[in-house]
């Protein structure tokens, strides 16, 4: 039987002439030649091969691919009842009727209707609000001649065949009667749904929600942006997909308006659920390991449950593991998957090279993670006495097993599109500014270079029919926080190349990115560290029964996880036109208590009444 693998070649290696060395009927057989990644190829592999094949002195690594997961969290595992569309409105009303609360929170370009007497915060504890009736947003910038390419979880879906046509949230404002959203047929791609010219579907749910939270002409920030879909699928991988956007970047036609190439925004908006995999009971381990030489030893009282500090202080969380022999909760420490996809990571660092903007969702399990290049990766390990341990599986039980060889363990490492040190990394934020810590699920720590908002943003996300003919709903998850910072970098590019004539490298637009953003984010501890699990009812979602840092066996899932300390993770949460404000403009000092409401001059104004598109018949 043969699997598709990801190998990656000793630099220089002719890769026709490695192919041509095995036997394609019974060793393998290249599915990829991966023309834009000169030193990694897709193969397929005879399983009795892999070991052999993982020998030849012209191959670095074999990686098999995971299955990988949107990195969305469903059902979303926090409900926050909040102002404008953090609350999802009646049916009975026109779903275009509303934006989501980034325009309140995220932007000082907008004016408050209601004499602005409309608030966040006023009413009740922290968010519980009055609605802001008629807030209109304006701005100049919209991230136009940005072209957006969300790379997600597979398959396109047939009931979306031509809803970019249609739907309001894709309209061309400059076009009316157009869409902005562009089916595609990726170069050297096998599934059907990355062939979308010919059966007209170029959506999924999740791509809906992403496209709409980056560049809806209602719902995100980048208006006028194009917006595109690649699907990773059985048949197209990841680092397959990143070469065809790579292919298609690099033979972009020059834009007539601006005399250049159009610059690319690629989301990774896929995940592969490995961030909490391993659970080792934390008596257990016997030393932390700190940057070489300080080293921490176990008490002779043990660690439980006076001396947790000393793994919380270095960012690792203890979690309580419910063991499936057992039934009983055990203190332990969570590990991710001891591995890396190098081959993805690679793929992702050419595509920075070629000039791609890469921005990825950090994903759901609550992991915690340093960027793979830097100067502390692989500072703090983890020595651990042979033990039994537990197995923690996306969508099945806990299981537990022995093990003797593996005594050390790495609590930091990425799997997946996170962590490569050049591309922007995002975290989930709540849609709150009396409460701004992280999503309960989010992905978290060091590696985090931004925040976007998570959790109840309204989107063209189609879980209902409004009264204006159209599907809308909240979006959440790192999968929503990564395009609402998305459709900032847009209009932060778009206004860089205003102003310099040349687009923003990578590199310069992560930091445009950090320099806008503000500092929102605060953490709050889960636990108290002294073997009692502290409720999150009292914290965020007033839940009763709620508890953080537990998993229960069988309900581990995408979403799952609980955890509100931010672990080293950045303050900063993606803001827009924060260098162009000034108070002169505003009301005044703005409040966590409330908003302002500037008066800027403004070149080009833009609101969120668009006009919808007709339907089809």
């Amino acid at each position: 039987m043969k699997n598709i693998y990801e190998v990656i070649l000793v630099e220089g290696t002719n890769k026709q002439e490695f192919v041509d060395s095995f036997d394609p009927d019974t060793q393998a057989d290249w599915w990829n030649m991966l023309e834009y990644l000169p030193n990694i190829i897709s193969m397929q592999i005879e399983e009795s091969f892999v070991d052999n094949l993982k020998n030849d002195s012209r191959v670095v690594r074999v990686e098999e691919r995971l299955e990988a997961f949107p990195a969305s969290p469903l059902p979303d595992p926090i409900t926050m009842t909040k102002t404008i569309t953090a609350v999802t409105p009646a049916t009975s009303n026109p779903g275009s009727n509303y934006a989501p609360l980034q325009f309140y929170l995220d932007t000082n370009q907008i004016n408050s209707g209601n004499n602005g007497q409309d608030k966040v915060g006023v009413n009740g504890t922290y968010d519980n609000a009055t609605s802001i009736s008629n807030a209109t947003y304006k701005s100049r910038w919209t991230g136009k001649n940005v072209d957006i390419v969300s790379l997600e979880v597979g398959p396109v879906s047939a009931t979306y065949a031509g809803v970019h046509n249609t739907h309001p949230d894709f309209a061309n404002l400059d076009t009316p009667g157009s869409s902005r959203l562009i089916p595609m047929n990726w170069t050297d791609l096998e599934d059907s749904s990355n062939n979308q010219v010919t059966s007209n579907s170029a959506l999924s749910s999740h791509g809906m929600g992403v496209l709409s939270a980056a560049g809806g002409a209602i719902c995100g920030f980048a208006k006028k942006s194009s917006l595109r879909a690649a699907y990773l699928t059985a048949e197209d991988g990841t680092v397959e997909c990143i070469n065809a956007i790579i292919a298609w970047h690099n033979n972009k036609a020059i834009n007539p308006e601006t005399g250049v190439k159009n610059p690319t925004i690629m989301i990774g908006e896929y995940q592969y659920l490995v961030d909490r995999r391993t659970a080792i009971p934390i008596e257990n381990i016997t030393q932390i390991s700190i940057g070489g030489g300080l080293i921490l030893t176990k008490p002779a009282e043990g660690w439980y449950p006076n001396n947790f500090a000393a793994f919380v202080n270095n960012n690792i969380i203890p979690f309580q593991v419910l063991d499936p022999n057992t039934s009983q909760y055990v203190w332990c420490v969570v590990l991710p998957f001891q591995g890396r996809f190098t081959a993805l990571q690679d793929a992702i660092t050419t595509a920075i090279a070629n000039g791609i903007v890469c921005i990825n969702a950090a994903g759901n399990n609550g992991g915690v993670y340093k960027k793979i290049n830097a100067s502390d990766y692989g500072s703090i390990i983890l020595t651990a006495s042979p033990t039994t341990y537990y197995t923690i599986i996306y969508g099945l039980d806990n299981t537990s097993a022995s093990y003797a060889t593996n005594t050390t363990w790495d609590p930091f490492i990425p799997y997946g599109p996170h962590g490569v040190d050049s591309a922007i990394d995002v975290a989930a934020g709540y849609n709150s500014e009396g409460i701004p810590t992280l999503d309960t699920y989010s992905n978290r720590g060091p590696g985090i270079d931004i925040i976007g908002l998570g959790s109840n943003t309204w989107t063209a996300y189609p879980s209902q029919t409004f009264a204006d003919g159209h599907q809308w709903g909240m979006f959440s998850g790192t999968s929503c926080a990564t395009p609402t910072v998305v459709g900032k970098a847009a209009c932060l590019m778009e206004r860089y190349f205003y102003y310099n004539g040349v687009w923003p490298t990578p590199a310069q637009t992560k930091t445009l990115l950090q320099k806008s953003a503000v500092e929102k984010n605060i953490s709050v501890r889960s636990a108290n560290w002294n073997g009692t699990v502290v409720s999150a009812s009292t914290i965020i979602s007033n839940s009763v029964g709620s508890f953080l840092c537990r998993i229960p066996n069988g309900n581990f899932s995408n979403g799952g996880i609980t955890l509100t300390d931010s672990c080293g993770t950045t303050r900063l949460r993606a803001f827009f036109d924060k260098s162009e404000f000034n108070t002169s403009n505003s009301n005044g000092k703005r409040k966590s208590s409330g908003a302002v409401y500037p008066r800027t001059k403004t070149r080009f104004t833009l609101s969120t009444n668009i006009p919808q598109l007709p339907h089809t018949t």
